[in-house]
């Protein structure tokens, strides 16, 4: 289905995404020039926000403008989204939110996004939300290695938990909102 939707995608014109940069905070516009070196011109662009669909492993990366102060596990502006598809129980929800706030879940298109300052950190906590998801990690765990891991942001030694995912960008959960036969 990816490589299907990939070839109707059309990225858009790179005057018109260098145009929108030229108002963007430093931060912001560094990282839209490592996001375009990586994954091409971006899908969409506004004013506020640039977007890339199926960027694999992502199946959406949403860099915006202007972010949201964050202070976990430092004090950082998290201005990077990417969703991977992530089936997860409601009470695995639960147990994720309570690991990290700059992970969202929707059970009804079954995706997991990251909210972070870059892809490094995301794919971090999005590894060790699929820990948790699997029962690998409680919260407090999870939570316990992200505080103790600030290095793992910036540090130049390899760590296979922020250089990628450490699993298929699909976890699967029964659903309980899902229909699995007509009613009787």
């Amino acid at each position: 289905m990816e490589a299907l939707i990939n070839i109707h995608l059309q990225h858009i014109d790179e005057a018109v995404v260098r145009s929108v940069l030229e108002h963007w905070p430093k931060k912001s516009n560094r990282l839209a020039e490592l996001l375009i070196h990586s994954y091409g011109m971006p899908h969409e662009a506004t004013q506020t926000m640039l977007i890339w669909y199926y960027n694999s492993p992502w199946k959406k990366t949403i860099l915006h403008r202007d972010g949201a102060y964050h202070n976990m596990p430092h004090s950082h502006v998290d201005i990077l989204e990417q969703t991977i598809d992530a089936k997860v129980s409601p009470e695995v929800c639960s147990e994720i939110m309570k690991f990290d706030g700059s992970i969202m879940i929707n059970r009804t298109r079954g995706e997991m996004t990251a909210y972070c300052e870059s892809e490094r950190a995301n794919t971090f906590i999005l590894n060790l939300a699929h820990d948790i998801a699997l029962g690998r990690k409680t919260a407090r765990e999870a939570r316990k290695v992200l505080m103790q891991s600030e290095d793992l942001f910036r540090n130049v030694w390899p760590n296979p938990y922020r250089e990628a995912l450490q699993f298929e960008a699909t976890i699967q959960a029964d659903d309980p909102d899902r229909i699995t036969a007509e009613p009787g």
